[in-house]
């Protein structure tokens, strides 16, 4: 299947497609291979016990036929998945006997990412991963596809996320005639930046020799095509090199201290099951676990940052990452839900930060490299980043407040926090500051923890007192977003109540009046084509202007919100 047929499939149950025909060679591989490691692990003294060359050859011939039961059964199931596009969203459809149908409906997708595992990688294949709010599970896969292909279905399932099949073929054309680097996400006021700085980003070396032989460009282009898997597009927001990354990885204290717990675990481990069984198959067995996990832990941190780049582009900020295995997401401003910075003690000489954001549908599992926005940045990097993704904080120079926060102490940024005797550390710690634009929670003793949750996002509070609060008269505050949870302890329960009344409306109305023009209409529905009313001039967003700290956002008329 081409790239073209890929993205310009028919629509409907006839529109329906396969993926590659290596899929089932790739998929049963990694099925008899997680055979085979929980049978090795369970049984290698034994197996290295009772070796001899003819259980040698016997369990040679096993293994291929297991090797080929796993890849007929995974050809069978390729078979019978296929995977539609259409503009209700993206549905994929498997099953032998029983057919089952998963969709991701066009509105409730959140991301869509590339990503190119070690070993189908070698062979010119990626995955396509779409995430979407939902429960657990909430991703749909479509695994394996060629590369370019995989590229062409995350444009065409992007184009049907923002409703671009419904545009007319007038506006279809102006959008392709305008410059990648001048889209919708470039011109918003989030592209200016949540701390006033422009959008626009360093560019490369090569956007920075337009006098060099066209030649040289040319290869240097195709090289960069290659090396950042096709994410050259764009202003370019944030890109980290390797001599940053590996040692950021030297200065993080509290990753360096999991790292020796792991080494001291593989000495231990090692020393007594030499005392006890001596230099053996039961040595390996004992250790094997341990010294497989500490270059895994460093593998990962690599994974998450090595290339990493990301750029402005018409449908969000796309981000690019991975040594071996590589992936690629979009992330749209729209989509997230809060922004968490860290900062360790030995990154604040280079002012290095760390950002992750929370996306509905997106967990927080070791899979979920999209939540990274910015593995380790400077200063600049963290700002361009931060004005694509989140609304400003409503203060006259975020960039400022932002300093002070992963810089300030605890005491000086204002706000509330624990102030009862009993929370020794936490009263040098943690602050809560209410902007008009955003909840801002610090907190960490030698790494630095900002959490900014937009007032937009919140979609409940819940106020909690155990029989500790009730002594002490604190309570607990926790604020709810789509994908993710901020907690408020130990604070005096008057100061939670009033931040609970300023809050309230934004948990009420925050989105109700901003998002009017995007709620769904039933298609068959009297209003399914008609105009959106405006909004009502009486409910104002209460993000948008600022208000005091202490005092609740404005609310709508009561008649004209029924």
């Amino acid at each position: 299947m081409s790239a073209e047929d890929a993205a310009d499939g028919p629509a409907g149950h006839d529109g329906s497609r396969r993926t590659h025909p290596l899929t089932p060679l790739l998929t049963g591989w990694k099925i008899f291979a997680g055979v085979i490691a929980v049978i090795a692990a369970q049984n290698l003294a034994q197996l290295v016990d009772e070796f001899t060359v003819r259980r040698a050859l016997l369990g040679l011939g096993a293994l291929a036929i297991a090797l080929a039961i796993a890849v007929g059964v995974s050809a069978l199931t390729w078979w019978r998945t296929t995977y539609e596009i259409s503009s209700d969203g993206v549905t994929r459809r498997s099953g032998l006997l029983t057919r089952t149908g998963r969709t991701a409906p066009r509105e409730r997708i959140e991301s869509v990412s590339v990503e190119r595992p070690a070993v189908p990688r070698l062979l010119g294949l990626a995955k396509v991963r779409v995430e979407f709010a939902g429960g657990s599970e909430s991703h749909l896969d479509i695994a394996y596809v060629t590369a370019a292909d995989a590229d062409a279905i995350r444009t065409e399932i992007l184009d049907v996320t923002v409703g671009r099949q419904d545009r007319t073929a007038g506006e279809a054309g102006a959008a392709a005639e305008r410059p990648t680097a001048e889209g919708p996400a470039a011109e918003g006021p989030a592209a200016d930046g949540a701390a006033g700085v422009p959008a626009r980003g360093p560019v490369s070396p090569a956007e920075e020799a337009p006098g060099a032989p066209a030649r040289d460009r040319g290869l240097r282009e195709s090289l960069r095509e290659v090396a950042y898997d096709g994410v050259t597009d764009g202003d370019l927001i944030a890109q980290i090199p390797t001599t940053r990354l590996l040692h950021a990885m030297l200065r993080d204290v509290g990753w360096l201290i999991g790292l020796v717990i792991g080494v001291v675990w593989i000495i231990v481990t090692a020393v007594i099951a030499w005392r006890t069984d001596g230099a053996g198959a039961g040595l390996i067995a004992a250790a094997l676990p341990a010294i497989v996990a500490v270059p895994q832990a460093v593998l990962h941190r690599l994974e998450g940052g090595w290339g990493f780049v990301s750029r402005d582009t018409d449908r969000g900020l796309r981000m690019r990452r991975g040594l071996f295995s590589t992936r690629t997401d979009n992330l749209g401003a729209g989509r997230v839900q809060d922004l968490r910075l860290r900062r360790p003690l030995l990154w604040r000489g280079p002012e290095w930060t760390e950002a992750r954001v929370s996306v509905a549908g997106i967990g927080e599992d070791d899979s979920s490299a999209a939540t990274s926005a910015l593995p380790v940045g400077t200063r600049e990097e963290l700002l361009r980043t931060l004005g694509h993704l989140l609304p400003t904080l409503g203060t006259e120079d975020d960039a400022a407040l932002l300093d002070r926060l992963l810089t300030a102490r605890a005491r000086d940024l204002g706000g509330i926090g624990p102030r009862h005797r009993l929370f020794v550390i936490g009263r040098r710690t943690r602050r809560v500051l209410l902007l008009p634009g955003a909840l801002v929670l610090r907190s960490g003793v030698i790494t630095a923890k900002v959490q900014i949750v937009p007032r937009e996002r919140i979609q409940g509070l819940s106020l909690a007192q155990g029989p500790v609060g009730r002594m002490t008269s604190t309570a607990t505050l926790a604020v709810g977003v789509a994908a993710a949870r901020a907690e408020i302890a130990g604070v005096d329960i008057a100061d939670l109540l009033e931040l609970e009344d300023a809050l309230r409306p934004d948990a009420a109305q925050g989105r109700r009046y901003r998002d009017r023009d995007d709620w769904p209409r039933p298609p068959l529905g009297p209003h399914a084509h008609a105009p959106s009313a405006p909004a009502p001039t009486s409910a104002p967003d209460p993000a948008a202007a600022p208000v005091p700290a202490a005092a609740p956002a404005p609310s709508p008329d009561p008649e004209e919100d029924a």
